[in-house]
């Protein structure tokens, strides 16, 4: 099912039915699909306006980082779906002999890191939504500044969403150094994705409350 074609209803529905997927992964993806949707809506209501004018580029280049983000988000929310399907057929195969052990084993290790890889394309994704964000909370059009802020907290809501997805993939890999160097580079975008929330929450409480 591609719901990029779909009514958004659908996916809804299929998110919330007892079926495997769409999942948390893709579901996290979705949020940061949404969350880059609100930054925009505040760029583009600063764009082309005479007021604005001096931050134009910025606004231009913003609109296109964040149409950028939104398109690989809603890619990874059905790549997580693929992923999700592939380490389910791994479990599935036969472990009869030794030799379709191994064969199973290997393939629950590499559908485990592919479904690793799109999860952490979400955190990284997210993460660039809330860089953009902060940028606009400086100087989109005060109007629409707080939609700059929700979508800071629905993009931090996707980082922390994928955070989780992650240490569950994590359990299908046996190789502890691995696995640590992921939760390191998991912990670190968390990290940075923390800061830049709370600093587009000050700036837009901030505003808000002049």
């Amino acid at each position: 099912m591609d719901y990029r074609s779909e009514p958004l209803l659908r996916y809804l529905e299929d998110a919330a039915a007892a079926q495997p997927t769409p999942g948390g992964g893709s579901v996290a993806a979705v949020a940061g699909a949404l969350a880059s949707t609100m930054a925009s809506m505040a760029a583009a209501f600063t764009s082309g306006k005479d007021k604005f004018k001096a931050v134009q580029a910025e606004i231009d280049e913003a609109i296109e980082r964040l149409a950028a983000a939104r398109w690989r988000l809603l890619d990874l929310a059905h790549e997580d779906m693929d992923a999700y399907s592939a380490i389910m057929a791994a479990y599935r195969l036969p472990k009869a002999t030794d030799q379709e052990k191994a064969a199973r084993i290997e393939a629950i290790r590499k559908a485990t890191r592919n479904s690793i890889r799109v999860v952490e394309g979400v955190l990284s994704a997210s993460r660039d939504v809330l860089v953009v964000a902060l940028r606009l909370a400086g100087i989109a059009n005060p109007n629409l500044i707080s939609d700059v802020g929700v979508a800071a907290e629905l993009a931090l809501g996707a980082v922390k969403a994928a955070r989780i997805n992650v240490e569950v993939n994590l359990s299908g890999l046996k190789d502890e150094a691995e696995a640590a160097a992921v939760r390191s580079r998991t912990e670190e975008i968390v990290t940075q994705a923390e800061q830049l929330a709370d600093e587009v929450r000050k700036a837009v409480l901030d505003q808000l409350r002049l």
